[in-house]
């Protein structure tokens, strides 16, 4: 708990921890966690679930923050800040607004996701803050060895209105992510001309997360908080797929799910899927997300134990199996039996 508060002190001000209005959640949640001493109750299960929900947003972030910072996991420590940008800027950023936040957190584990998972590739600074005063750029550019050069932006989109029914999400996703494609392509055009080293390959990430903000989804033994690869997001992909954009070579969907087991939070998986716009290739980033799971170990299952933080985003099946295997429940016990032997 103390290394993930030393991750952010250079990034928020000790002002802003002790005002009484808390700004955003990454605020809420470093208070919560400076307060932890006297929260008693936390391996039991009995802090609230917007708190224990923060603290896995707040996790997921530092994460890709000390990845993209070539930082260290074990202690969890920063490294270089000017990786990710001026220091006044971020600080601007945790300032802001919780969408502020989670726009910068989609870029920082983008970039600190290909400089953990892949570090025979390059990638930039953001592009942002090397570019001129006034002129529109992407986000980074990325290169390796027989990978083609590859300029990156990193868009979230969140609903602006209420929305009912399940048409009408996909429609207003789909809508707001065409424009958001076609305002990414003059930033994309604009920074190959300031890199001025050739043509590059256009990739846009789109996270859409707060379109699963409020959407609750129970199955027989566990319940998902966001989005549905096998609902809301095959669907998205499918109209995705048959847009024809002028340049625009891949798209990858981000969104973020919450898993409950007996009622508590106990995984933040953040997905990430591919949608090829452009013609085939061989070689792709294959961006593949986070997963962070925090378990028991044993049946009682109120405790917070086990913690994985893994650099792929894990499948329904492997989260479910990894619940069962931590609370002892992949093994059935009984009570003892005699063995009978028949004779020979």
């Amino acid at each position: 708990m103390t290394e993930l508060v030393e991750v952010y002190e250079p990034l928020i001000s000790e002002k802003m921890l002790s005002d009484n209005d808390s700004v955003n959640f990454v605020t809420q949640a470093i208070k919560f966690l400076k307060n932890i001493e006297n929260v008693i109750d936390l391996p039991l299960g009995k802090v609230p679930n917007n708190e224990l929900f923060q603290f896995f947003s707040l996790l997921l972030d530092s994460i890709g923050l000390v990845c993209a910072t070539q930082g260290t996991i074990q202690p969890l420590k920063l490294g270089d800040t000017t990786l990710i940008g001026r220091k006044r800027d971020l600080r601007g950023v945790y300032k802001g607004s919780d969408q502020q936040i989670r726009q910068n957190m989609c870029a920082t584990l983008f970039q600190g996701w290909v400089r953990h998972t892949s570090p025979q590739y390059y990638i930039s600074k953001d592009l942002r803050c090397m570019a001129p005063d006034g002129m529109s750029a992407c986000d980074f550019q990325v290169k390796g060895n027989g990978f083609p050069p590859t300029l990156i932006e990193c868009k979230r989109i969140h609903p602006s209105l209420d929305i009912k029914g399940r048409e009408e999400l996909i429609q207003h996703i789909v809508g707001k992510a065409h424009k958001w494609i076609n305002l990414s392509l003059e930033q994309f055009s604009s920074s190959e001309k300031f890199l001025n080293d050739g043509k590059h390959l256009w990739h846009l990430i789109l996270d859409i997360s707060g379109y699963g903000k409020d959407r609750l989804t129970f199955f027989e033994d566990h319940a998902i908080s966001g989005l549905l690869d096998t609902d809301e997001i095959q669907d998205v992909v499918k109209h995705l797929r048959r847009l024809k954009v002028n340049g625009l070579d891949e798209i990858t969907i981000c969104w973020s799910n919450i898993f409950y087991f007996e009622r508590k939070p106990r995984v933040l998986a953040y997905n990430a899927c591919p949608i090829l716009i452009g013609p085939p290739r061989e070689h792709r980033l294959n961006y593949n997300g986070w997963t962070i799971e925090f378990y028991p170990l044993g049946r009682r299952s109120g405790e917070y134990r086990h913690l994985c933080i893994s650099s792929v985003a894990r499948s329904r099946a492997w989260i479910k199996t990894s619940w069962l295997g931590c609370t002892d429940n992949l093994v059935i016990y009984g009570p003892p039996q005699d063995s009978v032997r028949s004779g020979i």
